[in-house]
């Protein structure tokens, strides 16, 4: 994080991900303040285990075949390989907890299910979507990683967590004390508020109404005079002065 935060610091510009029309107050101040260019497995649980890549990962392939895990779970946990419909997964009333690694999208899955989160991040953002559900939503617990790994090269960076956190962490999120229910209930919460976001009626039609205006004004942006379309000319113009000068 340091050494992000120190190229970001000597670098000549930063690209965000977004458009002005978005986010028009964020940008000013973002530009404001940075002084630059601104473009823009132990557990008594049953479970199912997505494995997505699998064929990338022969380490845990390998393990999976010689410990016999598949067979010797086979009553009450289920292997998935490659895709599987995680929100139609999330939001069966069966699934008491996501064990995740804290992408975005599967965050924002996990909460608008209502499911409560087991955190296991591995780099990058993960670790603010850590904090976001386990620290200020409360509806996570983590398994106590602090290091990131490369990305790419998970199977190489050895020991990252021993099985026995994560093991304490799945039974404290499935533990039917006063703090897993309470957990619980803020999970459901947070799913309802989601839920109505995109709810029918009035109000969801204003939402939708909003939305598409704002697909509207993101489409110009990125047309010939939008402001991502200048601010990446902008950007190409700035390259080429710097390579001839």
């Amino acid at each position: 994080r340091v050494t992000i935060r120190g190229a970001e610091q000597s670098a000549d510009g930063i690209v965000v991900n977004t458009f002005e029309e978005l986010e028009a107050e964020y940008v000013k101040e973002y530009t404001r303040t940075k002084g630059d260019k601104v473009w823009l497995r132990s557990i008594n649980q049953p479970f199912i285990w997505l494995i997505r890549g699998g064929e990338r990962s022969p380490l845990l392939n390998k393990w999976i075949q010689e410990e016999g895990f598949e067979e010797r779970t086979k009553e009450r946990g289920f292997i998935i390989r490659g895709w599987a419909p995680q929100v139609l997964l999330l939001s069966h009333r069966a699934i008491g907890g996501f064990l995740t690694h804290c992408g975005w999208n599967s965050t924002l899955e996990g909460v608008s299910a209502g499911v409560p989160l087991v955190t296991y991040p591995l780099f990058a953002e993960q670790f603010y979507n850590k904090k976001l559900a386990a620290q200020v939503l409360g509806i996570g617990v983590s398994v106590g990683i602090e290091a990131t790994v490369t990305w790419g090269l998970e199977d190489n960076s050895g020991l990252v967590i021993k099985r026995e956190k994560v093991k304490e962490a799945i039974e404290k999120l499935m533990d039917r004390g006063k703090q897993g229910e309470k957990r619980r209930k803020r999970a459901r919460q947070l799913g309802e508020i989601a839920n109505r976001a995109i709810g029918v009626g009035k109000q969801g039609e204003k939402r939708r109404k909003r939305a598409r205006q704002l697909g509207e004004i993101a489409n110009r942006a990125i047309g010939v005079g939008g402001s991502s379309h200048r601010n990446i000319e902008m950007l190409i113009e700035f390259v080429i002065q710097q390579t001839r000068g």
